[in-house]
């Protein structure tokens, strides 16, 4: 009797372990475990060699990343079907509807989108539209433009002192004793619909290649080379996206290429700096990244629609830098403000003034205004009562006003004092194949740029709408501090959409993909951030009045000493060196010369190789 009972307890131990196996199997098939165990330690990377062995992949989606040269594209998946108009006119028309989400984010087998590669033509002649034109002028066609569009926006009338006395920010105006509240009329309530981006983001090379327009790089034809040359200027007029030539290859080769015995014909985008992958669209800061399906990225037929949720209190400047950074990847911005700091103390609407005086025109018609009129109850008591609510206030209201999200759409909660950048986004925006939720490594900076902090801050800032939907409650704070697996609904989740869901960070402590820039104000703008600051993160620094004092605070910026009294050590910086700072900031030196150069310091400073546009 008792050999009877120790074969039936051995029985159910092997049927939990087949169990556990057979579920773990699933994920261990897009976790690639010899790398994700020498990926910290470079000694053991050769072990990746045998990986192929016992991990075969197999299909277009295998095709491996290389930091040196482009690999070829592989080709798109057989199973196409035609353009599908009635499905296009269906979902256009539907864009402007009460909010309804869209279709499951498909059958990808784990991967977010289904890995459905790029269907549609793109003609060359198209260009993409200006990031700050209202989506009915984005149509519009024009000979393609390679630069980023941000140098060419309209100059904000910024004749403001260097030091603010108000921290409204220097781009603050109209009458600050009229009430916004009076003219702010439904703002707070009207929707935002949202629409899909036809920006025509990749392109068919006359190879065949379907290619990252802003990632690749492009041939001069032979006759403007010629003629510039007679000429002695510099280089003519480039073709844009055309891959450089290849060496001829033999008459035999070529029928091979084309197909004769089964082949396929191999093409390739050439990538520029920073840019990887087979079709150039993967960035430096992805491709040093955890991520572990990278062999699994496609390009989407439509892009995602990208929605950015902050709180703002008075970082107006950095807000400045925000919208220039993120305009071309992120679709809705929602915004939320209170008139009660996170204290519970009473301030003004000092956003919306700016809103509505016109101060963000260039970009209002990506603006959804959220306000929040009241302070929850228990905030006084417990601060973190007051800074949960907050975003979880942002995020119910902001979210519930966006007619048309879809499922498989991007939601990424940030604070205003965290900037991604836009290649991360945009990457978010246009590739099917990653996983949720992910985090992004940022640069760490306190008081300016200019002090910057050891490592990288690494927050959990985004996931698709349907991941926010069904795992965290449609909560931004959950998002932000809750592990995905804590949560009830996250198996549920990964049954119904098939997707397995592994964290991920874009970025490294190397490679940064975005900045964090702590306490960057003026004096004036520390104080009022020290007043406001909620009840729970102790010390209170705002509560000692010599904390307060101007001249202490402006000793501890030129020190980068901290309000305990201590000093922190500080790698050196170099203003040149790559994501030092966003790069409005660096093209409007004077108006943030305050944040990129310590004004306090008596060293002198390195040159700058930017300046004000």
């Amino acid at each position: 009797m008792k050999m009877r009972r120790h074969r039936v307890f051995l029985l159910c131990t092997v049927g939990l372990c087949v169990i556990s196996f057979l579920h773990y199997y699933k994920a261990l098939h897009y976790v690639s475990l010899l790398r994700e165990l020498s990926a910290p330690y470079p000694n053991i990377k050769s072990f990746i060699m045998v990986s192929g062995f016992f991990w075969r992949e197999k299909g277009a989606g295998s095709t491996p990343l290389s930091p040196a040269s482009p690999e070829e594209a592989p080709p798109l998946p057989v199973v196409l079907r035609p353009l599908d108009t009635k499905g296009r006119m269906a979902a256009a028309g539907s864009e402007g509807g009460g909010g309804a989400e869209g279709t499951a984010l498909g059958n990808g087998g784990g991967l977010i989108g289904g890995g459905a590669g790029m269907r549609m033509k793109l003609r060359e002649e198209l260009a993409p539209p200006h990031p700050w034109e209202k989506p009915q002028e984005n149509q519009r066609g024009g000979e393609p433009v390679e630069e980023r569009p941000e140098g060419r926006l309209k100059t904000l009338n910024l004749a403001q002192p260097a030091w603010p006395e108000v921290p409204l920010g220097r781009g603050a105006a109209g009458d600050p004793s009229s009430d916004p509240l009076e003219s702010m009329g439904d703002l707070h309530t009207r929707s935002h619909p949202l629409q899909d981006d036809r920006t025509p983001y990749f392109v068919r090379t006359k190879a065949g290649a379907l290619c990252f327009r802003r990632g690749t790089e492009v041939a001069v034809q032979k006759e403007q080379k010629e003629y510039s040359g007679k000429l002695g200027g510099s280089a003519g007029q480039r073709k844009p996206l055309q891959v450089q030539q290849q060496p001829s290859v033999t008459p035999k080769a070529k029928a091979r290429n084309r197909g004769g015995g089964g082949g396929r014909r191999l093409v390739k985008c050439v990538c520029r700096p920073g840019w990887h992958g087979p079709y150039c669209g993967v960035p430096t800061m992805v491709y040093h990244s955890n991520l572990p399906t990278k062999e699994r990225l496609t390009p989407r037929d439509t892009p995602r629609r990208v929605v950015n949720a902050i709180n703002v209190n008075h970082e107006f400047d950095l807000l400045h830098v925000r919208f220039h950074e993120l305009a071309q990847a992120v679709d809705v911005f929602l915004i939320c403000e209170s008139n009660f700091t996170a204290y519970g103390e009473r301030r003004p609407l000092s956003f919306l003034r700016l809103l509505l005086n016109g101060t963000y025109d260039y970009v209002r018609h990506k603006i959804l205004y959220v306000f929040l009129d009241h302070f929850p109850e228990g905030g006084r008591q417990d601060g973190w009562i007051a800074d949960d609510y907050l975003r979880t206030y942002l995020t119910h209201n902001g979210l519930s006003r966006v007619a048309g999200l879809r499922a498989d759409d991007v939601f990424v909660i940030n604070d205003a004092d965290e900037i991604p950048a836009h290649e991360g986004l945009l990457f978010l925006k246009l590739f099917d194949g990653w996983t949720e939720p992910f985090a992004i490594h940022m640069r760490k900076s306190l008081y300016g740029f200019f002090w910057k902090q050891f490592g990288s801050l690494e927050v959990v800032s985004g996931c698709t709408v349907g991941m926010l939907r069904a795992v965290y409650d449609g909560d931004g704070i959950k998002l932000r501090r809750r592990e995905y697996y804590t949560m009830p609904g996250f198996r549920k989740y990964e049954n119904d959409t098939g997707h397995i869901l592994v964290q991920w960070s874009v970025g490294s402590p190397f490679h940064f993909a975005g900045w964090h820039c702590s306490w960057c104000f003026s004096p004036a703008g520390i104080y009022f951030k020290l007043v406001s600051a909620q009840n729970g993160d102790f010390p209170r620094w705002g509560d000692y009045e010599d904390k307060r004092d101007l001249n202490y605070i402006r000793d501890l910026i030129r020190t980068g000493g901290w309000f305990d009294g201590s000093l922190q050590e500080y790698p050196p910086v170099d203003p040149k060196e790559h994501m030092y700072a966003p790069r409005y900031m660096l093209e409007h030196l004077e108006r943030y010369r305050y944040l990129l150069e310590n004004p306090y310091s008596t060293r002198p400073t390195k040159g700058w190789g930017g300046g004000e546009a």
